[in-house]
């Protein structure tokens, strides 16, 4: 078995992902533009966009069998409740659903997280909290943490105005232009680093791990739109450790991969105006593979 795909150790992991022309993570609170740290320039995406993200790449591969159903449901997805979820755990566990949360006893709580677990790969990998409703399961603190991608260098956000030629009403067809807009990275080299603590009874499998990477690898080229059609990974190393603590401050491994721009670029505006070096020096107790 390959070292990165041991749920029973510590994995650490660098992704650098660019955006081109696009607009990698829309802020709700500034008109949808792209989330940009005021005090710096850099470019942010949030944890919950690249976990979105995940979570869409994988329902994909189930939608279109490349992955079996069984184990890779999805808790947190889009038209469906949580309750109706938790709910349905109680019943394909034959068990009676209270009519309040408090009359849930502790072994069918337990029994439904545990289900919860082994049917739902964001339960397992992301945690949940699974005490919404009459039909409860416990709090799960996942093993899997993703943090905020930032840009290398500052980004400049360039707003595009654009037109509706199409009306929406009949009796508005002679007049149907409306103005609206979009704002766009035209350039951005982001960096997340992803953290795997093995936690107990997560019920993780090697099988597992292995999908994981593949999402990261790919939840960008399955989720493209038209407010992101070129944000694409470029590099993905995962640092395994030998015991469930880890071997090394991760942060000490993964400043190893070293990113410079080339030497008299100032603004860059591709992807080939960086230079990436190492890992070196690695810990023996350390495994370093590059995914990407």
């Amino acid at each position: 078995m390959s070292k990165h795909l041991d749920p029973t150790v510590k994995h650490d992991a660098l992704l650098l992902f660019d955006a081109i022309d696009s607009n990698p993570n829309g802020d709700p609170d500034n008109a949808g533009k792209p989330r940009i740290d005021y005090d710096t320039g850099h470019g942010i995406v949030s944890d919950a966009s690249l976990k979105r993200k995940i979570r869409d790449s994988i329902e994909l591969r189930v939608k279109e069998e490349l992955i079996p159903a069984e184990r890779n449901g999805i808790f947190i997805r889009r038209g469906v409740s949580l309750n109706e979820q938790l709910e349905a755990a109680y019943t394909q566990l034959g068990q009676a659903i209270p009519k309040k949360a408090k009359d849930a006893t502790a072994e069918q709580v337990s029994a439904a997280t545990a289900y919860m677990k082994d049917n739902y790969f964001d339960v397992r990998m992301f945690g949940a909290v699974m005490s919404t409703g009459t039909a409860p399961g416990d709090k799960v603190t996942g093993p899997l943490t993703v943090g905020l991608a930032r840009s290398l260098d500052p980004v400049i956000a360039m707003e595009l105005g654009i037109t509706r030629t199409a009306s929406t009403k009949l009796e508005d067809r002679d007049n149907a232009s409306q103005m609206g807009s979009k704002t766009v990275v035209p350039y951005g080299l982001y960096a997340v680093r992803i953290h795997y603590q093995p936690t107990r009874d997560n019920r993780v499998t090697q099988g597992d791990l292995a999908l994981l990477w593949d999402a990261v690898a790919t939840m960008f080229e399955v989720t493209r739109s038209a407010a992101r059609p070129s944000v694409n990974v470029r590099r993905l190393d995962v640092f395994s450790h030998t015991s469930p603590l880890g071997n090394a401050p991760a942060v000490s491994l993964l400043d190893r991969v070293v990113v410079r721009k080339v030497e008299g670029v100032d603004q860059p505006t591709s992807f080939g105006d960086y230079v990436i070096s190492g890992p070196e020096d690695v810990p023996p107790a350390v495994t370093h593979v590059r995914l990407i």
